[in-house]
């Protein structure tokens, strides 16, 4: 086997990691039920006293506008929670609409933990199991660092939905006399 120049810098790795579990709190605020324990509080959702709480989080989309294209609509980022388990959550996270003709538009899975503080992708443009490293060349002609650029890649785009990113969702505002 071909020894990669790569060496894994775990450090960094798991810092990324946990700083994308801080951005996703701040976009889909519904997930500090599981820091605080107040599922019970969560607008919209009847918790029954026979069901697990944390999965009535599954189905829970966020939306984020960050352009309004003349011809083409609104370009948005939407995470949805698809699984919710007492520790951990898996988000989809996609951009809407497609622009098939100019490009393929970024679509990952990630895996939240939160007892570890930390969310990962476990899943990029449909490409599952991503390894820490890759020696090169190899058959699907991944980089050999292709994990970390890939955390790195959520980390910029919760960034960027953080800094021009506007809720789709208008908050109730209460006017007091």
């Amino acid at each position: 086997m071909a020894r990669s120049g790569y060496s894994i810098d775990l450090i960094k790795q798991m810092a990324e990691c946990d700083a994308n579990y801080i951005r996703l709190l701040k976009l889909v605020p519904q997930l500090r039920a599981y820091r605080d324990g107040s599922f019970d509080e969560l607008v919209d959702i009847d918790i029954s006293s026979d069901a697990e709480p944390e999965k009535h989080l599954e189905g829970i989309t966020a939306q984020y506008c960050l352009a309004d294209l003349q011809d083409e609509g609104k370009v948005t980022v939407e995470i949805k929670i698809v699984e919710a388990f007492k520790y951990t959550c898996t988000l989809e996270i996609v951009q809407l609409p497609e622009f098939k003709q100019w490009m393929t538009n970024p679509s990952m899975l990630v895996r939240v933990y939160h007892d570890a503080n930390t969310a990962e992708v476990v899943s990029y443009q449909g490409h599952r199991h991503l390894q820490p490293r890759y020696t090169q060349p190899n058959p699907k002609m991944y980089h050999p660092d292709e994990k970390m650029q890939v955390n790195r890649f959520l980390g910029e785009w919760l960034t960027h939905c953080l800094n021009v990113g506007r809720s789709a969702k208008v908050p109730d505002l209460i006017f007091s006399h």
